[in-house]
């Protein structure tokens, strides 16, 4: 069996028949295929299978590593001698410092994808190997804010370089894909908490693993492509970029990002607590219901990702934010299990159907040289959304409750599907070509 060149260069060696090994048909619209509502709405070719492949391993791994903190915090926070109280402004702090992860991304646009992506991979892999082997409250801070930084970079950059290299008519579901990767690497971490209770310093096992992750380089460095859009030019600063027209696209989509993570990030974060403490819930029956109606809503990634390539980016991004949003409204104004599985599942299916469609849209909305930029900061602004979600609830729980506080959340989001409306549909769009024209036009103007 021979081997092909991908993209002008010399790729991996993959099957010349286009095949991934069987167990990856049902993904990729082989014979063995999914129904057809979750299946792509075209054939993936070689490189598109590649590019996925690759940075669905990123991705797992990205999810994998950046959900240990979270995972972890009752043992860790017992093992390293540290307060509830100071444990929180530890979960703040290394919130803020993720805001630095946009550095990555602006190297991105001036010295191509890869090489920051995969400086944003090792710095989140070594982060959680240093919080394994050092048992400093110090270090486990500045580790896992490295890790933090490095999982806020890859999840921008990720889906960049996905853009970039799909098959325009793939794009959106492709981006479901790699988000879906991501969805596993947490369900992972979540398998192996058992490992956390066999001992005091048994919570250090699972940030090992993901320090594992540093074994996979080689391989990632050898086969991921560049992207084929990136050409080496002059640097362009966002801010004048913003001047020169780009902002009519950047600040409603930055609106959208802060509006929903303001209300999703409390909203999620505050779930077990409703479950618990509200409704009186045994711990046990809480996360049955979590792992299995979450479980099932993860399918809006793949949803998302065909409804966004065959509908359009924005409906399909209006359809999202609506069904999130009266999933998470749902959760906290019902009190019946049968109501509060649905409300988990259509709120998982929203936010994960949008994945896809938002992130393709967003790839799309910006010129190549600044595209990554762009993410990064929007990134930014979404994280500044999240920690100012968090303050509103701190201020508003004990003055008139927790679902009350969700609910005057949730009018924000009102406002995101709005601003989603102001931007363009984007479907279709060739950014390689479009790229090539900008060259050719900047060629013609020196």
């Amino acid at each position: 069996m021979g081997t092909v060149e991908i993209n002008g260069r010399d790729g991996a060696d993959v099957p010349d028949d286009g095949r991934l090994p069987s167990f990856l048909h049902p993904l990729f619209g082989s014979r063995m295929a999914l129904p057809k509502f979750l299946s792509p709405t075209e054939t993936f070719t070689v490189s598109d299978r590649r590019i996925v492949f690759l940075l669905g391993i990123v991705a797992f791994v990205a999810g994998y590593a950046g959900a240990q903190m979270a995972h972890t915090l009752p043992f860790a926070r017992l093992s390293l001698g540290l307060t509830e109280g100071t444990m929180a402004l530890v979960f703040a702090g290394v919130r803020a410092a993720s805001l630095l992860g946009v550095g990555f991304s602006i190297v991105a646009d001036r010295a191509g994808r890869k090489l920051p992506l995969m400086g944003a991979y090792t710095l989140l892999a070594a982060g959680s190997l240093l919080t394994a082997f050092v048992p400093i409250p110090a270090v486990y801070i500045v580790a896992q804010s490295g890790v933090r930084i490095g999982v806020v970079a890859v999840a921008g950059l990720g889906l960049v370089l996905l853009a970039e290299e799909l098959t325009p008519g793939l794009r959106g579901y492709g981006m479901g894909l790699y988000g879906l990767a991501g969805s596993l690497g947490v369900g992972t971490g979540l398998l192996l908490l058992p490992l956390a209770e066999r001992a005091d310093e048994g919570w250090r096992i699972l940030f090992a693993l993901a320090g594992l992750s540093l074994l996979a380089i080689p391989l990632l460095l050898r086969f991921l492509p560049e992207s084929r859009a990136f050409r080496a030019g002059p640097a362009i600063s966002f801010v004048s970029a913003l001047r020169m027209g780009l902002g009519k696209h950047f600040w409603p989509l930055a609106g959208v990002s802060f509006f929903i993570a303001a209300f999703a990030s409390p909203a999620f974060d505050f779930v077990l607590e409703r479950l618990i403490n509200d409704l009186q819930w045994q711990a046990g029956a809480a996360r049955f219901l979590l792992i299995i109606a979450s479980g099932l809503g993860t399918v809006g990634l793949l949803v998302g990702g065909r409804a966004a390539d065959r509908i359009g980016r924005r409906p399909t991004t209006v359809a999202a934010i609506t069904i999130g949003l009266v999933g998470g409204l749902g959760f906290y104004l019902l009190d019946s299990g049968w109501f509060l599985a649905a409300s988990v599942f259509l709120a998982t299916f929203g936010a994960t159907m949008l994945t896809p469609a938002l992130g393709a849209m967003r790839a799309e909305l910006f010129p190549t040289r600044v595209r990554a930029t762009a993410a990064g900061w929007v990134t930014n602004v979404a994280i500044v959304g999240s920690i100012t979600g968090f303050v509103i609830a701190g201020v508003l729980i004990d003055r008139v409750g927790l679902p009350t506080t969700i609910a005057i959340l949730g009018s924000g989001v009102i406002a995101a599907v709005f601003l989603t409306l102001q931007l363009p549909e984007t479907k279709g769009m060739d950014i390689v070509k479009t790229r090539r024209r900008e060259s050719r036009t900047a060629s013609d103007a020196s």
